[in-house]
């Protein structure tokens, strides 16, 4: 599998992800997507049978129905973010995975920058960050996409990214 990361604190993100996952899968790709989402969010609700599972105790939790199934899994510790190779490691094999918000993982990465915001880019001190995408003109000596032309962004994604080796552990 090979994976690449997209980063960004603006709401850009998600729509170019999207436009890239269409765009690869209609090239023949198999693609799959790991996103990040905001330390306040829950999948679960109190009350519900899962929810009380969870409080019980329990470690990871599976639901599933004829369409599709989730694994919920507790951490155990507190982290700035998840380690993103254990779940990488999670997934079935794909052409490609993409990694959304994850600013830490040690793959290279397209940060989606838009003007107006008053934001500190990360791509002027993360080396990892190799390509910006944005609304406006960026200088610099970073490849710079126009955000709305998402199948140019799918092509360098698709060249950029680096295989994930599996490590089995015993």
């Amino acid at each position: 599998m090979k994976v690449f990361g997209v980063i960004g604190g603006c709401r850009g993100k998600s729509g170019l992800i999207q436009g890239v996952v269409r765009y690869l899968t209609q090239q023949g790709l198999a693609v799959s997507t790991i996103k990040r989402v905001s330390d306040d969010v829950d999948l679960d609700r109190p009350g519900k049978d899962t929810y009380c599972q969870r409080e019980a105790g329990a470690r990871e939790i599976i639901v599933a129905n004829s369409f599709r199934w989730a694994l919920m899994h507790e951490q155990t510790g507190v982290f700035d973010e998840p380690a993103v190779e254990p779940l990488i490691a999670r997934l079935s094999p794909v052409d490609l995975v993409l990694v959304e918000g994850f600013r830490l993982a040690p793959f290279p990465k397209l940060e989606v920058v838009l003007s107006g915001t008053d934001r500190r880019p990360q791509y002027r001190d993360d080396p990892s960050v190799i390509a910006i995408a944005s609304d406006a003109p960026h200088g610099g000596a970073l490849a710079c996409y126009d955000l709305a032309d998402v199948h140019e962004i799918a092509r360098f994604v698709e060249r950029q990214a680096v295989r994930f080796e599996m490590r089995v552990h015993a």
